[in-house]
């Protein structure tokens, strides 16, 4: 299902649009300034029902100001059915992988860069964790997400510390018609079941008739634990209820409101650990967050908010669990303008964002066998039955807020074939230790001011080429957890460092696009470069502490090719990326993944679209501490729409078809991915 389509209107003869039935959308808009955004997306209806509506999306300026420059790319769900995990319409991206261990809340790498090196966001409200691996966006159900966008490359202008490695932005999808869909997968018996609606009233205070609009997006999903392709066991189980409410008003300041409610219960960690040195659980994942987006005749600007909870136990057969408990309230404010100074678009933007209550408690408990226990080893939990657990401590391991202020400001021209663009950023932050009552005056406190900034230039050199350099400066400021936390982790125990100095880079990119009516397509070369990069270091037996490196560089390449048949029957979409990454003795640095390429090709008959994915991962040796070597894969997925009507649609898809037996990614402790397993989704328009 073809559940957006993207029309960027630009203001010169070399402008693109295209979209695939492989589900991406492409803006080559690397010389006009993007004037309009307009889409037409109905999730869950039928295409035929779909391409009645038109609506206008507002869009972050700093997606126009550096549309002038490199090509930005979308990706939606039209050859996914039932997707286990909202990463999988990200895993589209060429640039986006797979890292560390698996399980819904499995994270992922842009370009080599993750953990708190990346920015994911909802809406533009960013997604902050205090686990090592990073945040994971697990948490959203995938049938509230229409399109995804992801910005690869340093974005610290835009986005601050933590998208050093760039960012990824998810979007919900618009609501036009109620309907309700049902989906299932065969793997791990996963049931998923959701209910969208919306309504509109009339607002005729005026001469102009105006709706305002509420809608809703409801949603469960269940599932068991999966199995490799050798029939081993994953455990890799979840259940999740989410609510979603937006409200548009009319003739009002505010522009629009949602919230988001997630809540998450025994979600199992997929790890190569499971079951005989760990069992690491999180039988708690609750979200709650929202934003409220509001217009002036002076400025616009957004209200956020995030308020999370997460829940870990860490089972070692016969020796002892750890449990933590995780709470965060995140928050953030921006107002922002434009103006015009002769030729040139200038925008600023003010940005207040916090984390306060970041707290981290831990409990270990001692397993000594039980008397009179008869332990059944065909359960899984025979060894809490054989055993009795004993409190042995229990301690704060993390206590800890940040407050940070920015300004941001860029300017952009047009000339005839020069597009140029430039930005800066000061950023100003506060860490404090709030686990010391006297906070304020405490050593543990530590500020950073941060400068950061970009040039960019994009040359049209015929109707249908264009080319494009990309210069910027980018930080990271070590997170809370790097600064302040002492205590277990799945991985051992782990000690923050007060010593630690904030991360700086220098990221250059080189892009060439080609557009013309069928064809359209890109290639990017990248090149960044660390100081100061921070890593978990081994300083005695299971203990690591954080420790900065002196340099690292990540460097590489990346392409797509879209192309469409006159009739649209036949689409195609080529795509990959080449990537290496080393510290500046040249020991291979953590979380590069391997490289890869694939192939989404699409045909559309009559009323069914059958959709293929060739995915090519080739092997990996150059490892760095706590990764493993990983052999080449191959693996084929297929799939189709029926519109079987104007209110139902059947779609099925065959996942690892051919049953590759590998792991998720380079990580020591990552599970093999899932076997071969059939999806299947109907959805009914109401």
């Amino acid at each position: 299902m073809r559940s957006s389509l993207f029309s960027f209107l630009l203001d010169s003869s070399f402008s693109v649009s295209s979209k695939s039935s492989s589900g991406l959308s492409v803006s080559i808009a690397a010389l006009p300034l993007l004037l309009t955004s307009s889409f037409s997306v109905a999730q869950g209806a039928p295409l035929n029902e779909v391409e009645r509506y038109t609506v206008t999306a507002a869009r972050p300026y700093y997606d126009e100001t550096l549309s002038r420059i490199f090509p930005q790319y979308e990706f939606d769900k039209s050859g996914l059915v039932a997707p286990l995990h909202t990463n999988d319409v990200l895993l589209q991206s060429p640039s986006v992988s797979l890292n560390g261990q698996g399980g819904q809340i499995q994270s992922i790498s842009i370009r080599g860069y993750s953990r708190w090196r990346i920015q994911s966001l909802l809406d533009g409200v960013p997604i902050v964790s205090d686990r090592r691996a990073g945040s994971s966006i697990g948490f959203i159900p995938p049938d509230f997400i229409s399109t995804v966008s992801v910005l690869p490359g340093a974005a610290s202008t835009y986005l601050g510390s933590g998208a050093i490695g760039g960012a990824v932005n998810l979007h919900f999808g618009e609501i036009q018609k109620p309907h309700l869909r049902v989906g299932y997968s065969s793997n791990q018996q996963m049931k998923a079941l959701s209910y969208a609606g919306s309504t509109r009233r009339a607002d005729n205070s005026n001469s102009l008739t105006e709706e305002s609009e509420t809608d809703w997006n409801i949603s469960y999903r269940s599932a068991d634990n999966g199995e490799d392709a050798n029939g081993g066991s994953l455990f890799d189980q979840f259940e999740q209820s989410g609510l979603f409410v937006r409200h548009r008003p009319v003739d009002s300041v505010i522009k629009e409101a949602w919230t988001l409610y997630s809540d998450n219960n025994d979600i199992g960690k997929s790890s190569s650990d499971f079951p005989e040195s760990r069992i690491t659980t999180y039988p708690k994942n609750i979200h709650w967050l929202g934003k409220i987006a509001f217009e002036s005749h002076l400025f616009t600007g957004n209200v956020w908010w995030h308020k999370s909870s997460l829940d870990t136990s860490v089972l070692r057969p016969e020796s002892r669990i750890n449990d933590s408990e995780n709470k965060a309230f995140d928050y953030g404010f921006n107002i922002s303008t434009d103006t015009q100074l002769k030729d040139w678009d200038l925008n600023w933007q003010l940005q207040v964002t916090g984390r306060d209550g970041v707290v981290a408690d831990e409990r270990e408990f001692t397993l000594t066998p039980a008397e009179s226990a008869l332990p059944d080893t065909t359960s899984p939990s025979f060894i809490t039955n054989a055993f009795e657990a004993e409190l042995a401590y229990e301690v704060r391991t993390l206590d800890a807020s940040e407050i940070t202020t920015a300004a941001v400001a860029d300017a952009s021209r047009q000339w005839e074939r020069l597009s140029l663009a430039l930005g800066a950023r000061v950023d100003w932050q506060r860490q404090s230790d709030d686990s010391d009552a006297n906070t304020f005056q405490s050593s543990t406190a530590q500020t950073n001011t941060n400068l950061s900034g970009y040039l960019g230039a994009n040359y049209q050199l015929s109707q249908h080429w264009a080319a494009g350099m990309y210069v910027s400066s980018a930080f990271r400021n070590p997170s809370l957890t790097e600064r302040f936390f002492a205590g277990e982790t799945p991985r051992g125990t782990v000690l923050g460092s007060l010593k630690l100095e904030t991360e700086q880079a220098l990221n250059l990119q080189a892009s060439v696009a080609y557009s013309s009516e069928q064809l359209q397509g890109s290639i990017e070369v990248f090149n960044q470069k660390i100081d100061n990069y921070i890593e978990r270091i081994m300083v005695a037996e299971d203990v690591l502490q954080y420790s900065n490196l002196n340099s690292a560089t990540i460097e590489g390449m990346s392409y797509q090719l879209s192309w469409q048949s006159h009739n649209d029957a036949i689409d195609a979409r080529l795509s990959g990326m080449w990537i290496s990454g080393e510290d500046d003795l040249g020991n291979s640095i953590a979380d590069i993944p391997a490289n890869s390429q694939r192939l989404d090709l699409g045909v559309q008959w009559q009323a069914v679209r059958f959709f293929t994915v060739f995915a090519y991962r080739a092997s990996k040796t150059d490892i760095a501490d706590g990764e493993r070597a990983l052999d080449e894969v191959f693996t084929l997925d297929m799939g189709a729409d029926w519109q079987l009507n104007e209110r139902v649609q059947l779609q099925a898809s065959w996942r690892n078809l051919t049953n590759q037996q590998y792991y998720t990614s380079a990580d020591d402790k990552a599970a093999f991915a899932q076997g071969e397993s059939v999806q299947l989704a109907i959805t009914y328009l109401l």
